[in-house]
């Protein structure tokens, strides 16, 4: 907690200018509830998984999971400019596969997600885009648009912590 005061109080989380979000169609935007550190479940409302809200203290290392990870610890990371690329369990091997390559990027966790109303869901900070195809090319643009992008209040911030991503 020390450390992440630190580093808000440096100006180095989003306080420096940079361009503004890229207008990708159909990204909707959706404003934070909240963005304090808390303990234990938070209950997001709304569409999930969560493009924002209060969270864990400790952000999820950013990566590739088999599992869906807690929402309340890749929240935080969403803040320190990560995107979030929720897929349904359901979804193709091959399909992964594709998903699973953009985990190798800084700041990109790609999951797992039941109970999506899209097949894929990408979040950042406070905007969300539904897909319904790895092949959209929104996907690609989203992920470079969004990631580390300026709507994230802690951009540059840490992107690992808590998790452990599959290789």
């Amino acid at each position: 907690m020390l450390l992440c005061a630190a580093f808000l109080a440096s100006g180095c989380g989003g306080g420096s200018k940079s361009p503004a979000p890229p207008d990708i169609a159909g990204v909707i935007v959706e404003r934070a509830p909240g963005h304090s550190h808390v303990g234990g479940k938070v209950d997001y409302p709304g569409t999930h998984p969560p493009s924002g809200g209060n969270h864990n203290p400790t952000p999820l290392t950013c990566g590739f999971y088999d599992q869906q990870p807690p929402d309340e610890f890749a929240v935080h990371s969403l803040e320190h400019g990560a995107v979030w690329i929720a897929f349904d369990p359901s979804t193709s091997p091959s399909d992964v596969e594709v998903l699973k390559t953009f985990a190798k990027e800084d700041h990109v966790i790609v999951s797992p997600y039941a109970g999506m109303s899209a097949p894929i869901t990408l979040v950042a900070w406070e905007h969300r885009l539904e897909l319904q195809s790895v092949t959209d090319p929104r996907l690609k643009q989203f992920v470079e648009g969004y990631r580390n992008g300026s709507q994230a209040p802690e951009r540059g911030g840490a992107c690992q912590g808590a998790g452990q991503p599959i290789p």
